[in-house]
């Protein structure tokens, strides 16, 4: 009998630790997939690209160029100044490979500041979303979360405890 329980609470807390912890994985995109960040086929080009993706929460943009190319990357701060080709104060090197993290859920946009690549169609936004089935740890001052925390950690020993004798 007692090793019919422990059997059944062992599964109960597997399957309780399985429903906490299912976590999605993150994607890291190559941008333009095998044609890579280079001067584009056609001006909508890498907003095609963009368009057939969701990004969520945890993804990487992997930004590769060619060695004969020089390219960067940059964050226009709105639509108007990705349609505008405006460039931002900062530019991020690509020398080769950049990856930039989706850390929050927003709509981000990204231009070439070389030259003329811009208007060539070096450019996209991407809208970032939350993963409706990742499991997003809790902000580190969020007392509310904690305290659900240790009841759930009290529950679980507690079952234990009475599957147990």
């Amino acid at each position: 009998m007692a090793t019919k329980l422990m059997s059944l609470s062992s599964i109960a807390c597997l399957l309780l630790v399985g429903a906490f912890l299912h976590v999605a994985s993150a994607v890291d995109y190559d941008v333009g997939g095998d044609f890579g960040w280079s001067l584009p086929p056609n001006p909508t080009f890498f907003s095609d690209w963009a368009r057939n993706k969701t990004f969520f929460v945890g993804d990487k943009l992997v930004f590769r160029s060619k060695a004969s190319e020089t390219h960067d990357v940059a964050e226009p701060d709105g639509q108007v100044d990705l349609d505008g080709c405006v460039e931002p104060g900062i530019s991020l090197s690509t020398s080769a490979v950049l990856s930039i993290s989706l850390d929050s859920p927003r709509r981000r946009y990204f231009i070439c500041t070389i030259g003329n690549h811009c208007n060539a169609g070096m450019k996209f936004a991407v809208d970032v979303f939350i993963n409706p089935n990742s499991a997003m740890p809790p902000p580190p001052s969020s007392a509310s979360s904690l305290r659900f925390g240790a009841v759930l950690a009290a529950a679980m020993a507690g079952l234990f405890f009475l599957l147990t004798i």
